[in-house]
């Protein structure tokens, strides 16, 4: 697929109709089925609108597939996952509505891309572009799938960085190998759709790209075990969830214990590693 050099909202509208209409009913199917707060919808739009920038379908389209795996990723087993852990309001865990910060942790570094080479198009190209998109999105759909599947796995998982150590489910940095199978398959899925839209694609991208997503969940892991800290509930040895990937709050002698450094929540984990790993793709990937 030719890719031009000056995109444009009204181009791409007229050009693909298809993914406009697609985008008009995830939304409005988010909104009724409760799947974004009000802020979370305002800047998935917003998203959207962003990724409609590129003169290629590619984007928009990563971000619908993102949307997509990542609903089947929180659908599987939705009951079972819900005992695995705790909310931090004392309930069994599990998502409740995104809201605008958890949209930008994993779509954000995709927009940034896309405005950079939008305004600023002899400084990022085309093609580089997309392939910042593309990485965003093949570790991001690493990583959701990652965590949603991994959770259920019948072994208990290791710590990354201590992989002799077997930690709670739910634990940030823990990792099963049927979670990194799971990772490596929203890696692939990203980096086939980047195949079939751009023909000129190889095999040696679908590789590295697929590589690199499943590294962006494997550092979303380190990033977890290093930087953002687990909060365990002392009687049931389960691990608590923040509303929305917010952190957890703890009160002196309560009934909550913490591990790990609390230098970044879990939005703040995902955006660093979806930034970075973009920045990589950009930088290392092949150009076809």
């Amino acid at each position: 697929m030719p890719l031009r050099s000056e995109p444009s909202h009204l181009a791409f509208v007229t050009q693909h109709p298809g993914h406009v209409l697609i985008t008009g009913l995830l939304v409005i199917y988010a909104v009724f089925r409760q799947k974004l707060t009000t802020p979370g919808v305002i800047v998935a739009i917003a998203t959207a609108l962003v990724h409609m920038l590129h003169p290629s379908s590619l984007p928009l389209s990563m971000l619908i597939s993102f949307f997509g795996v990542g609903m089947i990723g929180t659908r599987v087993s939705r009951e079972r996952k819900a005992t695995l852990t705790m909310s931090a309001a004392g309930g069994s865990g599990g998502e409740g509505p995104r809201n605008a910060s958890q949209v930008l942790a994993n779509s954000g570094a995709a927009s940034a891309v896309l405005l950079l080479h939008f305004f600023a198009p002899q400084v990022l190209a085309a093609r580089t572009a997309l392939t910042g998109v593309a990485a965003n999105y093949a570790a991001a759909g690493a990583d959701t799938l990652s965590s949603e599947l991994g959770i259920l796995s019948s072994s208990p998982p290791f710590l990354i960085t201590q992989p002799w150590k077997r930690v709670p489910k739910g634990t940030n940095g823990g990792v099963t190998l049927a979670g990194l199978a799971a990772g490596l398959i929203g890696a692939a899925t990203a980096a086939t759709l980047m195949m079939g839209l751009h023909a000129d694609v190889g095999w040696t991208y679908l590789a590295s790209l697929t590589a690199l997503g499943l590294a962006g969940s494997v550092l979303d892991s380190l990033l977890g075990a290093l930087c953002q800290a687990t909060v365990e509930d002392k009687e049931s040895g389960r691990v608590i969830e923040g509303p929305n990937g917010r952190r957890v709050l703890l009160s002196q002698g309560g009934s909550r214990v913490q591990r790990g450094r609390d230098l970044l929540n879990n939005n703040g984990v995902n955006f660093a590693m979806t930034l970075t790993i973009a920045v990589v793709g950009m930088l290392i990937m092949p150009s076809r």
